[in-house]
């Protein structure tokens, strides 16, 4: 499962870059025909692992519904509510179409890096945790260095400053590619009509 897109953080064209891949990846995927649920896994516990909660307070604030964000500082989705939390979503008889949002430990080049996948996310494989498959595209943002055994000691002392740069292009490129969409996926219903 390949990378569809790759962006750094610091890039002055990162929003627009990951938001026209976004955007191709969920047309492709059918998202003008069904509800795109963004499910932003993490814990506003640790700073490395605040990127989901981060990218969901985000995605609210810019006016993305309510019902189509799932984990924000508020109301985390993390290990310990997952499989309840996301479980739901997926019965939904409108099947949904779920971007999964996560943070990612990696080589330290990598470090500030978007990547966006076509396929779901393994949430918590990077510090051991044996968690169910979540999206069908997925997002991931490396906040450090895996180091092995103290990965979780990496996520917990990670730049919050980072993890926000990362949080804010994430956000912005979903809620524009989102939009963009509904708006081309509106323009021939009013033709039509008018």
């Amino acid at each position: 499962m390949g990378s569809c897109c790759e962006v750094r953080h610091d890039d002055p064209a990162a929003v627009a870059t990951l938001s026209l891949a976004v955007e191709r990846e969920l047309d492709a995927l059918g998202a003008a025909r069904r509800p795109v649920v963004v499910a932003c896994i993490g814990t506003d516990r640790s700073t490395g692992d605040a990127l989901g909660p981060l990218v969901g307070q985000r995605l609210l604030r810019l006016g993305f519904p309510a019902d189509a964000v799932v984990g924000t500082l508020a109301e985390p989705l993390h290990a310990l509510n997952l499989a309840e939390r996301v479980r739901p979503v997926l019965g939904r008889r409108d099947r949904p179409l779920v971007v999964a949002v996560d943070a990612a430990l990696g080589a330290s080049s990598g470090i500030g890096t978007v990547t966006l996948r076509r396929g779901g996310l393994l949430p918590g494989q990077g510090v051991g945790k044996d968690l169910p498959a979540v999206g069908e595209l997925s997002l991931t943002a490396t906040v450090n260095v895996q180091v092995g055994a103290l990965d979780v000691q990496v996520l917990q002392s990670t730049r919050l400053f980072l993890v926000q740069e990362l949080a804010e292009t994430i956000g912005v490129a979903l809620w524009w590619a989102h939009r963009s969409l509904r708006r081309a996926g509106s323009r021939p219903l009013e033709a039509v009509a008018g």
